[in-house]
């Protein structure tokens, strides 16, 4: 079965919010997640951030401009299962992952609720659609901005 394309599909409704930016080294493809990597410059996602800035809209090689979506009804690829519903953050290779529950810390030592308080802030949004598996491209609705 050949890799869907995201290539210029990624945004599907008008009520979003794109950003232009230059993609960094290694350059950028249509429906990863990106983070803010330098002043206007954008990189593929490597694990959860809080730097994350939004998904991009179309492909460039480094040094070229590529249109972000910031918020949105877009395309992306899990990187592993994911309910409908489910809060959503970046993964490794520009995926997204479910973020793992709230819960309460046994004690409130410092280390014990920033491990919470993480958990909020690598949020970019909530599953549309389930994913079975790593590679499947789901709809997902983005809020990448503060």
């Amino acid at each position: 079965m050949a890799a869907p394309t995201l290539e210029g599909t990624t945004a599907l409704i008008s009520d979003r919010y794109i950003v232009t930016f230059q993609a960094g080294t290694g350059g950028v493809t249509a429906g990863q997640v990106v983070y803010l990597s330098a002043a206007w410059t954008v990189l593929p996602t490597d694990g959860a951030r809080k730097d994350v800035v939004g998904v991009a809209l179309t492909t460039a090689a480094a040094g070229k401009k590529v249109a972000v979506v910031c918020r949105g009804l877009v395309r992306v690829t899990a990187s592993a299962a994911i309910s409908p519903g489910a809060r959503i953050k970046s993964a490794a290779n520009g995926k997204v992952a479910s973020v793992t529950a709230l819960d309460a810390p046994t004690t409130y030592a410092e280390a014990d609720m920033q491990t919470e308080l993480d958990k909020i802030e690598h949020w970019i949004g909530k599953a549309l659609k389930a994913a079975s598996a790593d590679g499947d491209v789901i709809e997902a609705l983005i809020y990448c901005m503060p």
